[in-house]
């Protein structure tokens, strides 16, 4: 999760005084607004279940602020949301009834009951009947009764909020947080293009295993493929295509995942066109990020196509940036721009940093913290078998080589740092440091 104020807007009271109301955006897009009171509020609440494990809350001024002091309040309440939204056991809690009020009071959308559609991945659409105030993993748990699949796969699957394009296909915006609320995101977005869908949420393709033992997990898992293959999201052979498109036709869904888990960039998640400077500035660039790459094919000034493969384990560190405004008219939070960069070994401790412009910048880093913790879980796995196989005398000596070795091949996955700032002109925007996360 990523939250961050970028812009904040002054509004007047009945009886005249001024106050300031800051634009909370979640993973680039805006959740709620809020003022320093409501958080003050809630930081009380959290501070009476979590203690002093939390950090510091930005204090309150009894005189009229300055623009500087304005604008660091505005800072350290986005490092502050940074870095409680980082804290597992804080994010799964349900204190975080507060900032659910405040996406529906924000939108303005009181607590009723109501029909929300979530689309499956070849476009139709289940039916569940929940309450406006339903966060997201509470209306997880419905579409998954509704599909009949156990519960034990919730952590295989989540829902995103999606866009229609061209050829009845759609395009994933953003993964939806647990606290979520589904259907007062999708009214936020006054589009009718977009939708709330259920799709797979990892990357490890050994994970496919486990999900095609259940077959309401294999149907779920077939007909997400049948919509990447369409969309082009990987690249089969004439000859995997031949034997898929048959496999298709007859119906023979586990036959037809174990033919598509053979193709190349299969499991990939793919980003919308873009722009990227590697390797030549201003290159339109199609974006694929997998489990152990990020793909980029990109067309150069020739006309001709370059794919480039970077290894997730030479990946350093990556970046979230916004660039535009900060205060002022909200009309033009439209104007911020994002962009998406990460820092990569050449070999011989050469480091380039990569950059991609994209509006779905905050997916791209949503991407890389899932591949990270799918790395970091597996390799944790691999030491406390080795511990357990090993005589005693040789388990501490031994797991900590491994744990070396595990360090040095994906630096990447303790080694993690997302940046959000702003241009040169607006510096409204600082760093968000590795201990903000």
């Amino acid at each position: 999760m990523h939250f961050n104020i970028p812009v904040i807007e002054e509004q007047i009271d009945k009886l005249g005084g001024r106050f300031v109301v800051y634009h909370v955006y979640l993973d680039g897009l805006l959740y709620c607004k809020m003022k320093y009171s409501d958080m003050h509020t809630w930081d009380e609440e959290l501070r009476g279940v979590f203690g002093d494990c939390l950090p510091p809350f930005p204090p309150k001024y009894y005189l009229s602020m300055t623009e500087t002091m304005e604008d660091e309040r505005r800072l350290l309440l986005e490092q502050y949301l940074q870095k409680v939204s980082a804290n597992a056991s804080i994010s799964k809690h349900e204190i975080y009834t507060l900032l659910r009020k405040m996406q529906q009071e924000t939108f303005k959308i009181p607590i009723q009951n109501c029909l929300l559609e979530v689309l499956l991945p070849d476009g139709d659409k289940v039916r569940t009947d929940i309450l406006s105030s339903d966060p997201a993993e509470r209306v997880l748990e419905i579409v998954f009764c509704k599909l009949q699949l156990p519960r034990q796969m919730l952590g295989y699957f989540n829902l995103f909020l999606v866009e229609g394009v061209s050829g009845g296909q759609y395009s994933v915006l953003k993964k939806l947080a647990p606290f979520e609320l589904p259907y007062v995101t999708l009214k936020s977005m006054n589009d009718e293009q977009c939708m709330i869908m259920i799709r797979k949420s990892y990357f490890d393709p050994e994970i496919d295993q486990i999900v095609m033992e259940n077959s309401c997990g294999l149907n779920l898992l077939y007909l997400q493929a049948i919509s990447d293959m369409e969309l082009g999201c990987w690249a089969p052979t004439n000859e995997q295509l031949e034997k898929l498109r048959s496999l298709q036709e007859t119906g023979q869904k586990k036959e037809f995942l174990e033919v598509a888990q053979q193709v190349k960039h299969y499991g990939f998640m793919q980003a919308e066109a873009c722009i990227c400077e590697h390797p030549e500035q201003n290159s339109p660039t199609v974006v694929r990020v997998g489990y152990e790459e990020i793909n980029c094919c990109t067309q150069l000034l020739s006309n001709q196509a370059e794919e480039t493969s970077f290894e997730i384990s030479k990946v350093r560190c990556w970046s979230v940036r916004l660039l535009g405004t900060s205060t002022g008219n909200p009309s033009e939070e439209d104007d911020i721009k994002l962009e998406f960069s990460f820092e990569y070994c050449y070999g011989n401790d050469t480091w380039k940093w990569i950059t991609i412009h994209t509006h779905q910048a905050f997916l791209l880093s949503t991407f890389m913290h899932q591949i990270e913790a799918e790395h970091a879980a597996k390799n944790h796995d691999l030491i406390d078998e080795m511990q357990i196989e090993m005589p005693d005398a040789q388990i501490k000596k031994q797991s900590f080589r491994k744990y070396l070795k595990t360090d040095k091949a994906r630096p990447t996955l303790t080694r993690i740092k997302s940046a959000v700032r702003g241009s040169k002109e607006d510096n409204v925007f600082e760093d968000i440091q590795d201990k903000d996360l």
